[in-house]
């Protein structure tokens, strides 16, 4: 819930909710308001039934085209599906935002109304949306205390903070099987182990030939390339030696 209204331009996250033959009726769901959206601003075609676009109780993203005194002019044609998708994502995140700060107003028995009033709004207004402000609650504390949020709430949305948006630890594992036919084989296996260590991957052993190498990153994407590349270097080290290696990611 922002305070207000939007300004023109803005993207809003709307639901329909009510249907006419030239025009639908949208409540603004950041805002608690209601806003119109013209039957020639519903696409970017000639729209002959507004129906076969739009359906009651519908979520859409829309672009406000005017506020004034006789309401709010909503387009939905003028946003971009990129910036649509967007719009939505944040929306849903910045929604359990507000699910956990009523969940915090409850532990101090505080309407929400109360919990917006006293913190929530002063968080939006501060730091741009409240899931930013959550997330500055696990960083710097202190910093919501100058922006004049109560020291209360300060206290309570740290610690809720700290459970709901510290930075996630992923670990993904995979499996190697390394094979060395050599005199000195178990020294070349040694050393290609020793390698994967020296770069942060921990080595476990399984039973021989096998072996577990763990890692662990903040971001998934980069944690399981990293781990698939030194899982196929092991196998092209091992082959170079005349062995045979093979290596399984395990998800």
């Amino acid at each position: 819930m922002k305070r207000g209204v939007p300004e023109r331009g803005e993207a809003v996250v709307c639901k329909i909710t009510k249907l006419h033959p030239n025009s639908a009726f949208a409540q603004l769901l950041e805002y608690d308001k209601t806003g119109m959206i013209h039957v020639s601003e519903v696409a970017s075609r000639w729209v002959r039934d507004i129906r076969e676009f739009l359906k009651e109780n519908q979520y859409v993203v829309c672009r406000v085209l005017a506020v004034d005194d006789r309401g709010i002019s909503l387009s939905i044609k003028r946003i971009r599906r990129e910036e649509g998708n967007r719009k939505l994502t944040e929306f849903k995140r910045e929604k359990k935002a507000e699910n956990l700060l009523e969940q915090i107003a409850k532990k101090l028995k505080k309407t929400r109304e109360q919990a917006f009033k006293e913190a929530g709004f002063i968080m939006q207004e501060e730091f741009g949306s409240l899931g930013k402000a959550f997330e500055m609650a696990v960083k710097d504390p202190a910093l919501l205390k100058k922006k004049g949020i109560p020291p209360a709430w300060v206290s309570a949305l740290t610690e809720a903070a700290k459970k709901k948006f510290a930075e996630k630890i992923y670990t993904l594992k995979g499996e190697l099987e390394l094979i060395s036919y050599q005199p000195q084989g178990v020294d070349a296996i040694k050393k290609i182990l020793q390698s994967a260590q020296k770069k942060g991957f921990q080595i476990s052993y399984i039973a021989a030939p096998r072996y577990r190498i763990t890692g662990k990153s903040k971001d998934i994407k980069q944690l399981r390339a990293s781990l698939e590349s030194e899982g196929e270097a092991a196998v092209e080290a091992i082959q170079k030696e005349g062995g045979e290696g093979k290596f399984v990611l395990k998800e």
